[in-house]
């Protein structure tokens, strides 16, 4: 009888098959922890799933076509960079509508308002009008006109080389068109914005605000740009289909239709043939906006559907509860729902049928221009090309391109040889390299308002060392030579408090005979740590960092340069000195145009990238390394203005060492 129960429970583990597999969700590092408890939440409905970390989405899509992950959310701009590195091997499986629309192809279709007797028989017509706009860089008033009357060579040429990508945009506009409202931030660099803003002052004139041509104007965005239609002036509104319908009070979506100052059937949509269709009735669009949506990599019809399931049981789970995770994780909110499509479509087919593609390539210039960004290893280019598509996916132009030498003092030649532009350098290093290489600091980076790099000398608790002095005879961890808080700073202090002669020349060698064993690093509190040395010279940031990990900060004290330890924390009392910011430098002599076209990519990406890193990281660790191109604890980047010298505390220091000190470029 045992024998018979043990035959049937094997034969029914047989017919059962494999267990079904846990789908894995992957979500920004930011989310993980939103994720985990959605997930945790999502069992009591019958959601089985666990969460995958990564750095941020371009990370996840890696981690999807690795299948180390199922699904994540993306927006269309995250899809195009799917399409253009794994092709057709993902899928758009479910989007996020809203619920004024919920059975609407697209997020938004962009349209031509016009006043109905507007005498207009082609679209060349549209020369001398006046126009409003929804904004500088956006989708619908800007981008999608922009992207479709350059096609159809209704617009000026865009090809002015001694203009930056968004000056020739500014100008065609401009030169086109006799007035307009077009607001917002012409140039992340506040001097550029001002002088583009006096330079093309009639793409203003519509607005309420005409000097300040910036948000917020009630002639501009959606709605915005139909008043400055109806009531402002203007001749033609580039905006989006569901506002032509608010504005107006005609019905839309599950939405009534509701009193308006306006009447529809006095305006009417122009069509890209010049042909007029009542606003009343069906639109013409010009382009459309895909709605954001999921991405996964399993093409198992099953898995799909039980994918679309999981995420509608989600999305209402995290409704009724008023989940935080909602928005963080699922990008949905309470405007928003998971809504199957009737796919799954390819990145690419999904981006076609909105005919989007061309908007996100959108580039004005012929040749294209870039701005060449100088790296000295496999991760740091790695890192670029990463930010390089990141970018050009979300309309920063000119795009970057990234250049590889094995050196920075090579990257340095590169850009005093016009074979590169930029390259990010450590301010001790850059010191170094201004009078060599011809080069001046364009861009530095920003730190929290109140926050100093500080140079701190660190021992581990157990150590018997109590002053300087004592360091003789013992091991030292030092930052690469030439670099600021890891080398310059310390080696000053030895000199100028007599530990080490100043005509012990060179200082390398001075410092060799000082201590027992020199280690020169990336990571000298790693190096401290290992044992390697008995006293890391370094900056307080990287000890933090080592700290979020296996390390214990009670392991460790700081060695004060006037003698006895401290804790950690109390790095302000006990450190060396404060390191200048990491700068950017380019060639010394830059014509306008290049240097528009560095600040103009560079300070758009941080500006994006710091408000938003879920799109992607650009600053903080890449692949487990620290301080790749940018400094983990850097916030931004700001413009280095003519006759600034964020530099000039260094060179002090430099200038005190340089007769003794070897060159480290």
């Amino acid at each position: 009888m045992h024998l018979i129960a043990v035959t049937v429970a094997l034969l029914a583990v047989a017919h059962a098959g494999p267990a079904p597999k846990t789908l894995k969700l992957c979500v920004p590092h930011n989310a993980y922890e939103a994720c985990v408890q959605m997930m945790e939440q999502g069992k009591g409905v019958g959601v089985e799933m666990s969460c995958v970390p990564a750095r941020d989405r371009i990370d996840c899509l890696s981690k999807l076509h690795d299948h180390k992950a199922d699904w994540e959310a993306v927006d269309p701009e995250d899809m195009y960079i799917a399409a253009k590195r794994f092709g057709d091997s993902m899928s758009v499986f479910k989007e996020i509508r809203t619920k004024e629309e919920p059975d609407a192809e697209f997020r938004y279709e962009a349209v031509i308002v016009v006043h109905k007797d507007l005498d207009i028989k082609n679209m060349e017509q549209l020369a001398g009008l006046k126009s409003c706009h929804t904004g500088v860089g956006r989708n619908v008033g800007y981008k999608i006109p922009i992207t479709k009357l350059t096609k159809m060579k209704i617009l000026p040429p865009l090809n002015d080389t001694k203009l930056s990508p968004r000056e020739n945009e500014l100008k065609a506009l401009s030169t086109f068109f006799s007035k307009s409202c077009i607001v917002g931030k012409w140039s992340p660099d506040p001097e550029i914005n001002q002088r583009l803003k006096q330079q093309y002052s009639n793409l203003c004139e519509l607005c309420e605000f005409p000097d300040k041509c910036d948000y917020p104007d009630q002639n501009s965005g959606y709605e915005g740009a139909l008043r400055c239609l109806a009531v402002g002036g203007g001749d033609v509104a580039f905006t989006k289909v569901i506002f032509v319908k608010k504005f107006f009070g005609m019905a839309y979506g599950s939405q009534p239709a509701a009193k308006s100052d306006h009447k529809p059937e006095d305006y009417a949509y122009l069509c890209p043939d010049a042909s007029k269709k009542p606003v009343t009735g069906p639109p013409c669009s010009w382009a459309a906006r895909p709605w954001q949506g999921y991405l996964t990599s399993d093409q198992d019809q099953q898995t799909v559907a039980t994918l679309r399931e999981a995420i509608t049981k989600l999305n209402n789970l995290g409704e009724q509860n008023h989940a935080e995770w909602i928005s963080s994780v699922l990008a949905l909110n309470n405007k928003t729902l998971a809504q199957d499509n009737k796919g799954p479509y390819t990145p690419q087919e999904y981006l076609g049928k909105a005919k989007y593609v061309d908007v996100i390539e959108r580039d004005v210039l012929e040749p294209r221009r870039s701005v060449r960004l100088c790296t000295t290893s496999a991760t740091e280019n790695s890192k670029c090309e990463d930010l390089a598509q990141a970018a050009y996916s979300r309309d920063i132009r000119p795009g970057l391109t990234c250049v590889t030498r094995p050196s920075l003092s090579e990257c340095l030649t590169a850009i005093k040889e016009n074979q590169a532009d930029i390259v990010s350098v450590d301010p001790g290093m850059a010191v170094n390299a201004l009078s060599k290489f011809q080069v001046a600091p364009v861009l530095k980076e920003e730190y929290e308002d109140d926050h100093k790099i500080s140079a701190i000398a660190v021992v581990k608790k157990s150590s018997p060392l109590q002053s300087w002095a004592d360091l003789k005879g013992h091991k030292a961890c030092f930052a690469n030579v030439g670099e600021a808080a890891g080398w310059v700073i310390p080696v000053h202090k030895l000199v100028t408090s007599g530990l080490v002669a100043r005509d012990n020349c060179p200082y390398t060698k001075a410092i060799s005979e000082f201590f027992s064993a020199v280690n020169y690093s990336e990571e000298p509190f790693k190096c401290l740590g290992s044992g390697e040395g008995d006293v890391a010279f370094t900056d307080y940031d990287s000890v933090l960092r080592h700290l979020e990990g296996n390390e214990k900060a009670e392991d460790y004290e700081l060695l004060c340069e006037a003698g006895g330890r401290k804790p950690l924390d109390q790095y302000a009392a006990c450190r060396q000195g404060t390191v200048p910011p990491k700068v950017m430098l380019s060639r010394k002599e830059l014509s306008p145009v290049e240097k528009d076209d560095i600040l103009f990519a560079l300070l758009s990406s941080a500006d994006l990238y710091h408000k938003h890193p879920e799109y992607f990281q650009m600053f903080g660790s890449y692949k487990g390394h620290p301080n790749v191109l940018f400094s983990n604890v850097a916030l931004g980047l700001d413009s280095v203005h003519t006759g600034a010298d964020p530099l000039a505390p260094h060179q002090k220091l430099h200038d005190d060492l340089k007769t003794c000190t070897p060159q480290a470029l």
